[in-house]
């Protein structure tokens, strides 16, 4: 799975590339634009990118970083003289909102800055294009936009899933650039109250000296799923409750493993006959 450093690390370029591809109608004319483009985030800073957009040809003093998402609103738009401020807004997960301003250098040039909160992160984008005049068809360069977001939906929910399967809590956190839905946390917090699950988390070994963000262990599973450090519903009531359950049915690898300091577990692992 890619390790990534923030939220901001996979929000931003595509929450970019949303903004400055603008809404489209199919087979709509439009002429290329060349856009570069830059952004802070978490204390760090991209190294300018540059890429073509494709614009609606006719287009009068818009902003041209116009949500084309169908989650995000526009709003509270401004013209003054040749700058264009505004302010939007996106719903999911994680939430976005910001506020945006662009100044046009006659019809060939403009230049602007975004300001946007993903989540508790704060991003700048800077943006400079300049128009290359050639030819474009805006309705197809949407339509590849919407299967991008579509493939990048398809990535993040397997790596979701996959980040149940694996028990690493830093899935959850942000700190891989990860987005995922609430239903994959509720899965990763039913899957620690079963041995499986618990088994995995045990595996991770201590990380209480790592970034609370990029951690695997007990500590970070029990913060995750908003577990209390003692008494019950704590870590070690769950691993107590397995260890019960464990001597029940007789699970001997578990109790090995997670309940060295059960007094009946290891008579009773004794008397269970010996595999012939």
């Amino acid at each position: 799975m890619p390790h990534r450093t923030s939220v901001t690390a996979l929000a931003a370029p595509a929450l970019l590339a949303a903004m400055l591809c603008l809404p489209a109608i199919a087979a709509e004319p439009g002429e290329l634009w060349e856009v570069t483009s830059e952004m802070q985030a978490a204390g760090l800073k991209t190294p300018p990118t540059t890429q073509q957009i494709c614009a609606p040809k006719d287009r009068t003093n818009e902003p041209r970083a116009v949500p084309a998402t169908e989650n995000c609103e526009m709003y509270d738009v401004r013209h003054a003289r040749d700058t264009t401020r505004w302010k939007v807004r996106c719903t999911g997960d994680p939430p976005s909102s910001g506020t945006g301003e662009m100044t046009y250098d006659g019809k060939d040039r403009y230049h602007g800055t975004m300001r946007m909160m993903v989540g508790g992160d704060a991003m700048l984008m800077s943006m400079n294009g300049r128009r290359l005049g050639t030819a474009c068809d805006v309705g197809q360069a949407r339509r590849g936009m919407d299967i991008a977001i579509a493939g990048d939906a398809e990535y993040e929910d397997r790596a979701c899933q996959a980040g149940v399967e694996a028990m690493t809590a830093y899935t959850f956190t942000g700190a891989t650039g990860l987005r995922c839905a609430p239903i994959y946390r509720q899965q990763y917090c039913a899957a620690l109250r079963t041995e499986q699950g618990f088994d995995k988390v045990a595996a991770l070994g201590a990380t209480a000296n790592g970034p609370p963000e990029l951690r695997g262990d007990f500590g970070a599973a029990g913060a995750l799923c908003g577990l209390p450090a003692t008494g019950a519903d704590s870590i070690e009531s769950i691993r107590a409750k397995l260890c019960a359950q464990a001597l029940a049915k007789e699970s001997l690898e578990f109790l090995r493993r997670q309940c060295p300091g059960e007094g009946n577990a290891q008579p009773q692992a004794r008397r269970s006959p010996a595999p012939r």
